[in-house]
């Protein structure tokens, strides 16, 4: 399968367009997520200065040394919020494959100023809604990560409404399940590789991702991303600059009956003599309210058809994942 067919789609005539516009981009997003479970957007509505103003920040987080950096490491020694540093996370074995850690390091955030309400506070909520990290030493990262942050929910809920059209839902059934929701912001760096890497050892081991879909700002450069094609080998994933990549994760698949694929993906390492091999990738992982029942959407079971997964809540599969990426991870 050839990199062109991780498809490309415009999806700003959604809400500007009519009947006709709206069907046919639910009909394109429908058939990507059932084909690769990857799709890149463009018209998206996210500014592209912030882009790269966002690009920049972390960055310029990424450049301070060392031990500047580990002053943001998560006490807890989980990716949710903070400082993750490199050789700290093992993603392939949420499938349990044993492998070396991950090439590479992180900075997570999560939401920001919740409502003092009790749903904020249960015991199961913790992992959910934890105190950010907010690293020193980078001028205009707070302001830029508030900013950056809002704009993808903007952008998920333009999603959620294209997802529900493509089920055949109303929009709220998805919509209502994120209005609390418990979305992460990771930016990724993998460095230069020096040293080289371990044998095995790749930028990101082979996954799939925890919650309904992620959305990924990602950097041009040698040692990319990689999707699983369905008849097996590798894709290469690279969209063009200014577009989001999205990609189906694991909880939609359990909504869709396996309808979308929550499709495995890794991180490759670079050629040995490529130049300028750094790479850095911005994630938003969207996950939905912690406590949303997550079931086989009916208009996902054919006559006669069972659910193929039993349903589950959307903290206890991330529980469940997150504890085997880290060690001694509380989560």
């Amino acid at each position: 399968m050839a990199v062109s067919e991780i498809p490309l789609i415009d999806i700003s005539g959604f809400e500007s367009g009519g009947e006709a516009a709206r069907g046919r981009i639910a009909g394109e997003v429908a058939r990507a997520v059932e084909g690769i479970g990857f799709l890149s957007v463009t018209g998206h509505g996210v500014d592209a200065s912030l882009m790269a103003r966002i690009a920049d920040r972390f960055a310029a987080f990424f450049d301070l040394p060392e031990a500047e950096k580990r002053r943001a490491a998560n006490p807890a020694r989980n990716i949710n919020r903070g400082y993750v540093p490199l050789g700290d996370e093992f993603v392939a074995s949420s499938h349990d494959d044993d492998a070396p850690p991950d090439y590479r390091e992180a900075l997570a955030f999560g939401r920001f100023d919740l409502p003092d309400d009790p749903y904020y506070r249960r015991p199961e909520a913790a992992y959910a809604y934890e105190p950010n990290i907010w690293p020193e030493g980078v001028d205009g990262l707070g302001e830029t990560v508030r900013e950056y942050y809002a704009a993808l929910e903007g952008l998920n809920r333009r999603l959620l409404r294209i997802f529900a059209a493509a089920l055949g839902v109303d929009a709220d059934y998805l919509l209502g399940r994120f209005g609390r929701h418990a979305s992460v912001l990771r930016a990724i760096n993998y460095p230069k590789q020096d040293p080289p890497p371990a044998p095995g050892q790749l930028r990101c081991g082979a996954h799939s991702d925890f919650g309904t879909h992620t959305l990924l700002q990602i950097d041009d450069a040698p040692g990319g991303l990689q999707a699983r094609a369905r008849g097996g080998g590798w894709i290469d994933v690279s969209p063009p600059p200014g577009s989001f990549t999205v990609n189906i994760g694991d909880l939609m698949m359990v909504w869709t009956n396996d309808r979308w694929l929550s499709n495995l993906h890794r991180v490759v390492n670079p050629p040995a003599a490529a130049g300028g091999t750094r790479r850095q990738s911005i994630a938003f992982f969207v996950q939905p309210d912690y406590d949303a029942r997550i079931e086989c959407i009916p208009t996902c079971l054919a006559p006669g058809e069972t659910p193929r997964h039993a349903p589950v809540t959307a903290w206890q599969h991330r529980h469940a994942k997150l504890s085997k990426t880290a060690p001694e991870a509380n989560v």
